[in-house]
């Protein structure tokens, strides 16, 4: 005898073999990504500053051709700025100064000539530092910082190849160099004059007019009300900059009266800011003065972080933290409660 297979057998046979296989490879549960998150909760303010600086004053006319960078260190008695008779000369000064620069760097680069002493890895990883650096704040816009990353990279790579032997000959280009700044030198003429540092600290170029206004000598004058009433001084024609010279300067933020009350004279705090060099202050509680009505107070913060950007900067956004919280970031949808327990399935 012979049998036939059922044709509806043979399709429910397929129908529930497909049904199984896709139950193994498909997941009906939907399933999302945790992600790393630093949370602070804090006091958004703005915070003002109040440091010690002294005025920087020239009467000599001429054209001035500053020896430091703005925000700079500088010595008691060191050179700020020298004065030139006109625009060429001090324009001279300034591509003698680059050029003698490329010099240092080069004499450098050549003492880089034994492989045996050179830590390639150390120059590879200091290559691709300096070529992110490049890219990162290229993508930012930040077109003033990109100079230190090409510069960098350029000594970097060059550094690797006088290394391993690819280049080791830069007489021509001294040469070279030495010729233009014995050309510019002809042309530059004698300076009138210099000035010196009174102190020692950092050099600013700018004034705001408030160095004479906000002083460090009594800080219990620093209230809401005065801050509301804030004028500048009068600014002075003979004044070439200024320097900041005491490493304890002070922040003074406005605050609701009511978030003044968890912080004691004595007490440590940390500051959030928007300064790339700084984006942390730790500082202390020196003051907190209270308005006439009582509405709001001032928080008088001192500091002994110092920097080339906090030198030059007057006021900010401030965040003064309260709690600092890390863990991972989940969406609300995928809590779930067992148990009296809300969590999430992992």
């Amino acid at each position: 005898s012979s049998s036939v297979n059922s044709p509806s057998l043979t399709i429910s046979s397929v129908i529930f073999l497909s049904f199984q296989i896709y139950s193994a490879t498909v997941s009906s549960i939907s399933t999302e990504s945790a992600i790393p998150y630093d949370y602070t909760e804090g006091i958004d303010t703005t915070g003002i500053i109040i440091r010690d600086e002294t005025l920087v004053k020239s009467t000599t006319e001429g054209t001035l051709h500053f020896a430091v960078s703005d925000g700079e260190k500088i010595a008691k008695d060191g050179t700020i700025a020298h004065i030139y008779d006109g625009d060429s000369a001090s324009a001279n000064a300034t591509k003698i100064a680059e050029l003698k620069n490329q010099l240092k760097k080069i004499e450098e680069i050549e003492g880089y000539n034994n492989i045996s002493a050179v830590d390639l890895g150390t120059v590879n990883a200091k290559i691709s530092s300096y070529y992110n650096d490049f890219v990162y704040n290229t993508s930012l816009g930040r077109f003033d910082e990109i100079s230190d990353s090409v510069s960098g990279l350029l000594t970097m790579m060059t550094r690797k190849k006088v290394a391993t032997g690819e280049q080791t000959d830069f007489s021509s280009l001294k040469e070279s160099i030495n010729s233009q700044i014995s050309t510019l030198s002809q042309n530059s003429g004698n300076t009138k004059g210099s000035i010196k540092a009174p102190v020692s600290g950092y050099f600013v170029s700018a004034e705001d007019s408030y160095e004479s206004v906000l002083t460090t000598e009594d800080m219990s004058i620093y209230t809401p009300d005065f801050f509301s009433g804030l004028e500048t001084g009068e600014k002075q024609a003979d004044v070439i900059g200024k320097i900041v010279y005491d490493y304890k300067w002070y922040i003074a933020c406005i605050v609701p009266i009511n978030d003044s009350k968890f912080y004691k004279i004595g007490e440590s705090v940390t500051l959030k800011t928007t300064i790339a060099s700084n984006p942390r202050l730790t500082a202390t509680v020196e003051r907190v003065n209270l308005s006439s009505s009582g509405d709001n107070a001032v928080i008088v913060f001192s500091c002994s972080e110092m920097s080339s950007e906090l030198a030059t900067m007057r006021q900010g956004a401030i965040t003064i933290i309260k709690n600092e919280y890390s863990g991972l970031k989940v969406s609300s949808k995928a809590l779930r409660v067992v148990d009296g327990q809300t969590g999430v399935y992992i």
